[in-house]
């Protein structure tokens, strides 16, 4: 009797925590579909003279300097660079978009501060080429959530898009999936994204190509790009 009167004991004591458990967990799981849901937005219009743009996504303290997850990123940041410098002397439009905490306070608590409004963790990395002040913030996976960028887009009658960046496997992927359900033509770079390792990365390029996702070559941007 006193075994089995400690079973209900323990039963009544576990059985509300796993209870909240399965709730966090449901919760954390719902947050971060959210967040990584690709968006839907204006279709993009049929410009006399459309343009291209170059976006640089989530190259941040907080992401790429000293990460643990990427390591040393010297090497992505050299491409990201390279592929600034010649959208540049093309006279192709770059565009930034950063991370920042929104409203989510599930996504804030995992993000653990690291992209509060702000903080340090959001500003640009210093080894990053800023060429101008088309800095945007989004505060989901997809930049199309920020609709600042995409009103930017619009007026400068962009219909092709160049993506380098971080993570060829988040934020990339999902962006470049907003832009298709847009009707942008994408083009994804492969040596200026980054993600966890180089197996991951070749798994994530195959998916592109699987999803109608274009990708580039830095040498194959320089000639694109000399024809802006």
């Amino acid at each position: 009797m006193k075994k089995s009167g400690w079973k209900k004991k323990a039963a009544f004591v576990l059985l509300p925590l796993l209870a909240v458990a399965a709730v966090c967990a449901a919760a954390v799981f719902i947050s971060l579909g959210v967040w990584n849901a690709p968006t839907k937005g204006e279709a993009v219009g049929r410009y006399e003279s459309p343009g291209s743009a170059l976006l640089v996504l989530d190259v941040q303290n907080a992401v790429t300097r000293n990460s643990a997850v990427y390591g040393d990123t010297s090497g992505f940041l050299d491409g990201v660079n390279r592929a600034v410098a010649l959208a540049r002397e093309s006279g192709m439009e770059v565009m930034y978009v950063l991370n920042v905490d929104g409203n989510n306070p599930i996504i804030s608590l995992l993000a653990g501060g690291l992209y509060k409004k702000g903080a340090d963790g959001v500003m640009p990395d210093s080894r990053l080429l800023v060429v101008n002040d088309a800095i945007y913030e989004k505060t989901k996976s997809d930049a199309f959530s920020s609709k600042r960028f995409e009103e930017a887009l619009i007026a400068l009658q962009v219909d092709t898009l160049y993506i380098a960046g971080a993570d060829a496997a988040g934020c990339v992927y999902h962006t470049a999936r907003g832009g298709l359900n847009r009707g942008y033509s994408i083009a994804v770079i492969e040596d200026a994204v980054i993600t966890a390792d180089e197996a991951l990365l070749q798994k994530t390029l195959a998916q592109y190509a699987a999803e109608g996702i274009g990708t580039i070559g830095l040498s194959r941007l320089q000639e694109e790009a000399g024809q802006e």
